[in-house]
């Protein structure tokens, strides 16, 4: 396996992918998580880790947007497509985000979580990141009252 770092060429795939891998969010949102433009607009605040399918057909079968600004990183948007999913990938890319993080300097990871998607909450947890708070949910129309919960992790060296 290998990370890479997309290129605007992988916005549609990964505006795919990312749409495919949150349609388990239908229960509570209405409308697709992303498009194309909106992941080139991403490219220009940071950049989206990629995984290529391992087999001749090709194609983006994991990601992850990450950005870093006054010593915290961030990730989000980490997608892994359905048959590529218990193979490691999402935890490679959350640990590459993690890395590039430290080469940039940030000693906290942040993240933010649906407060519907508990299953997310417990595995962010048990990779060691933190409750730090609330913030409204804007992004979607959502079908039921939702939030999102401010989740960090600080960045030790080494790991």
């Amino acid at each position: 396996m290998t990370v890479r770092t997309a290129t605007l060429i992988d916005a549609e795939s990964i505006a795919a992918l990312v749409n495919l891998a949150y349609e388990v969010e239908a229960f509570f949102v209405a409308g697709d998580r992303t498009n194309a433009a909106d992941v080139r607009s991403l490219m220009t605040e940071g950049v989206f880790l990629v995984v290529d399918q391992d087999d001749l057909s090709g194609g983006v079968v994991a990601c992850v947007f990450t950005s870093a600004a006054g010593g915290r990183g961030y990730f989000g948007m980490l997608a892994v497509s359905p048959e590529a999913q218990k193979r490691g990938l999402g935890r490679a890319l959350i640990e590459a985000s993690e890395s590039a993080a430290r080469d940039a300097g940030c000693r906290v990871m942040t993240i933010k979580v649906v407060n519907l998607r508990t299953d997310l909450l417990r595995r962010y947890e048990r990779l060691g990141y933190g409750v730090t708070g609330t913030e409204p949910y804007v992004h979607r129309p959502v079908l039921q009252p939702c939030h999102f919960v401010a989740m960090e992790k600080t960045l030790t060296t080494g790991r």
